[in-house]
């Protein structure tokens, strides 16, 4: 036999590039340089006043006719003849109407506005128009228009409008049809989009990228995600032309792309995408050998550098993680720094949409649900729950060593909480061992394999594992 010699772990987001051991699978746990809680949801606190000591509030459904939210937006107003800016959230559910409710108002009613309604969810977009606050809301049925110190009125003609953006003073959109044209608007004037006229008309995107999906305005430049493709929309004097940036493999999921800091982040059956305006680069999260092949309804937003992607993911362990229990359509965020491109991912939360709030010291991301909590506005917060539930935390590593040598593993050192299951997966099986203290905890046993991998689960609130040491003998 051999010298003794020792498998460190302090860097959970992986082990040791040198011997090609890497992370396998986690959920519900932040590995950095240890191991941590990850993100959860709770219910969405909003500020009373912009002074903190006014406390916060929930939103009260009561006055609401609605059950489940279907979209939730955020319009800011600033309004010239008294100074004042006012923040609104808008929610539209299964009621169909148009709700509202003024932050830091000290209000917590949600009210239907201005007698609103839609046939399904709106898309919207927020905007300046002669120096005053606008937002476009457009749904299957109608637009609506509201610009700050102006009713909002409705557009009864206008066309299905899939995603819009405005950059240099020109209103872009795709359509549902015709889906191989992007329409502009030069006046801004949204009423406009699919009309011909002196400030209104389409380009023509006659090529095999398909159909433009999304339209978004990045970097001074408007971009045209199609469904294999992207293409880029030059604008000069009047004069549009456009060139195609990118052929993608396989269909893009329109409603992932988001522009997150100094790229453009989107996703494919086949992974993760970042974007500079001239380069597309697959990143390396490594989740995408678990997504399911039905995502039509993952869902993206960034905030602070970081994208939110909501999705299916097929974990393939034959466990139920809360939202799996029943019918779901999303169970996993994915949080991605787009500044090193570590990532968490979070199981168990069917999440419908995300929306990021920017207002004045309240900086949120905001949530709604597909199933669970389907009538409230939720947040994310640093604590690993779904609202008061506790998540399940679950790490594995990869291959420990880089041989297939028979080897003799004697002893695990961890330092971590109490009631932390540290399972060692071998040739021949696995053995289990629970942390009986805070810090160091030691366990002698014998194992003879070729290869072993480590795997850590917990049920508790919190996680904290700083470092794990394996002993072991080569023959």
């Amino acid at each position: 036999m051999r010298n003794k010699r020792q498998i460190e772990i302090e860097d959970f987001s992986n082990i040791d590039k040198t011997k090609g051991a890497t992370v396998e699978r986690f959920y519900n746990v932040n590995p950095t340089s240890g191991l941590k809680q990850s993100l959860g949801v709770t219910l969405a606190e909003f500020p009373m006043r912009d002074d903190p000591s006014y406390g916060t509030y929930t939103l009260d459904m009561e006055m609401a006719d609605l059950t489940k939210l279907d979209r939730i937006a955020i319009f800011k107003q600033f309004f010239p003849t008294s100074g004042n800016t006012n923040f609104r959230i808008l929610l539209y559910g299964d009621d169909k109407k148009l709700y509202c409710n003024e932050m830091f108002m000290f209000s917590d009613f949600v009210l239907w506005i201005y007698n609103l309604t839609f046939e399904s969810a709106p898309i919207t977009l927020a905007f300046k128009k002669d120096d005053l606050d606008a937002i476009i809301m457009a749904s299957e049925d109608k637009m609506v228009i509201w610009t700050t110190n102006y009713s909002p009125y409705e557009v009864t003609d206008a066309p299905i409008i899939t995603s819009m953006c405005m950059n240099d003073g020109v209103l872009f959109c795709t359509l549902v049809e015709p889906a191989f044209k992007l329409w502009y608007a030069t006046d801004l004037r949204a009423e406009n989009i699919g009309k011909l006229s002196s400030n209104s008309g389409y380009i023509t995107l006659a090529d095999e990228l398909g159909y433009a999906k999304k339209v978004i305005a990045f970097n001074e430049s408007v971009y045209v995600f199609r469904e294999l493709g992207i293409s880029k929309i030059n604008f000069v004097k009047n004069e549009f032309s456009i060139t195609q940036v990118y052929i993608s493999r396989t269909q893009i999921l329109t409603n992932t792309v988001s522009a997150c800091g100094d790229v453009i982040m989107f996703c494919t059956k086949e992974g993760l995408y970042s974007f500079n305006g001239v380069k597309v680069t697959k990143t390396d999260v490594n989740i995408f050998d678990i997504l399911n092949n039905f995502n039509g309804n993952a869902v993206a937003e960034s905030f602070k550098n970081k994208y939110y992607l909501a999705l299916k993911l097929d974990f393939n362990d034959g466990k139920t993680i809360q939202c799996e229990s029943a019918s779901y359509t999303n169970n996993a965020l994915l949080v991605v720094d787009t500044l090193d491109y570590s990532y968490e991912l979070v199981r168990g939360i069917d999440i419908k949409q995300l929306q990021p709030v920017l207002a004045r010291d309240f900086e949120r991301m905001l949530v709604i649900f597909n199933t669970g909590n389907v009538g409230v506005v939720g947040e994310i917060i640093d604590t690993s729950s779904n609202f008061d539930v506790s998540l399940p935390k679950y790490w594995l590593s990869g291959d420990l060593v880089d041989d297939y040598n028979v080897k003799l593993f004697t002893k695990l050192i961890v330092e971590s909480d109490a009631d932390i299951k540290f399972n060692l997966i071998y040739d021949g099986g696995t053995i289990t061992f629970t942390t009986y203290q805070n810090g160091i905890n030691e366990f002698c046993f014998k194992i003879l394999s070729k290869q072993l991998k480590l795997e850590i689960t917990s049920d508790s609130e919190s996680i904290d594992v700083k470092k794990a040491v394996i002993d072991y003998y080569e023959y």
